[in-house]
């Protein structure tokens, strides 16, 4: 598997890469200071007039190629591409000056592909414990191209970049999980916007805001529901009851022929919400870890039961973030939610 570095132009923070082109730093860093401090200053992108013969004389056709400098790793320019006026070129550094400003966070990784085609810069967004040893991680992600055709990407991802294959498992990440309120996908421009670059800093910063606005948010829930008790066993299976009801047979309503199968899955539908009540009412009574006779606990009691206790053959990870454990998890907390109004 190639990790198409360009030189040795990539950083991660604390955490080793697999292709150990570099060593990772232990002091988080900014951008900019990895441009300088890691990667000799990086490079430039410069337009240069296309001239063609015309009429005996060279003659300047009011096209440009994209042109990347001399690189601490490549004193060869290359030619990136081709561009009319229209199309203002980014560069690495504003990039990495942009990033510090908008998300005002260490970088995570930064890396410079290829020859210098593209760069990436990640941070690690604010984030939740899960489970020990099977955590989630949610980072912001930056990806820029310094041709015509790659543009600048802005998405959120599961997944860490430290090279090609990386970044490219997290961008295909997001294009599958984009819901339109900062997951995935989150925004995109090209290089004839001549406000490209301003754009991408409002936009990361507006990714990192959201993040940091959603976590206080979650402070003042939690921080309420620890002040709700729960003062009856009544009342914690009434909460549960409204979590995870049992759905009601229609197999009546049913052709003969269907009515057995029907049956048959409206039973097993509701065994599993049964066994879904009474695994977080044993935790919540007295088998959880550390649960407080409120909405806290039983919100405890319900993240416990799924992250740890309900039984699976898969890694839970990404359910328990994205899939039918986070699902299972919110019906809980919009039921709390909803009483504590």
């Amino acid at each position: 598997m190639s990790a198409e570095i360009h030189g040795k132009m990539v950083y991660s923070f604390e955490k080793p890469m697999w292709h150990q082109i570099t060593e990772p730093s232990l002091v988080p860093m900014g951008a900019e200071e990895i441009l300088d401090g890691r990667f000799g200053g990086g490079f430039q992108i410069h337009l240069r007039p296309i001239t063609l013969e015309l009429n005996g004389e060279q003659v300047e056709t009011g096209d440009f190629g994209i042109v990347r400098g001399k690189s601490p790793y490549e004193q060869e320019e290359r030619v990136f591409g081709y561009c009319s006026e229209r199309y203002t070129p980014l560069q690495p550094r504003a990039v990495a000056r942009a990033f510090d400003s908008a998300v005002l966070e260490p970088a995570e990784t930064m890396a410079f592909l290829g020859h210098g085609e593209e760069m990436f810069i990640s941070w690690k967004m604010p984030s939740f414990e899960v489970v020990v040893g099977d955590e989630v991680d949610m980072y912001g992600i930056v990806r820029t191209g310094f041709d015509t055709l790659k543009g600048a990407r802005l998405f959120t991802s599961i997944y860490r970049p430290v090279c090609f294959n990386t970044i490219t498992l997290a961008q295909n990440w997001a294009k599958r999980n984009t819901d339109g309120q900062g997951k995935g996908n989150v925004w995109k421009g090209k290089g004839v916007n001549k406000n490209l670059l301003r754009d991408l800093g409002y936009w990361m910063s507006h990714v990192q805001g959201n993040a940091l606005k959603e976590v206080e948010l979650l402070k003042s829930f939690f921080a309420k529901l620890a002040k709700t008790p729960i003062n009856t066993d009544v009342e914690a299976h009434s909460i549960l009851f409204e979590a995870y009801p049992p759905i009601e047979n229609v197999s009546k309503y049913f052709p003969v022929e269907l009515r057995e199968a029907k049956d048959e899955k409206t039973e097993a539908y509701n065994e599993t919400q049964a066994g879904l009540r009474d695994g977080i009412y044993e935790l919540f009574a007295g088998k959880g870890t550390q649960i407080t006779p409120d909405y806290w606990g039983m919100l405890n009691s319900t993240s416990e039961y799924f992250c740890h206790v309900q039984a699976s053959k898969r890694p839970i990870a990404e359910s328990v973030m994205f899939g039918g454990r986070q699902k299972n998890t919110m019906r809980m907390v919009n039921v709390l939610a909803n009483r504590s109004k």
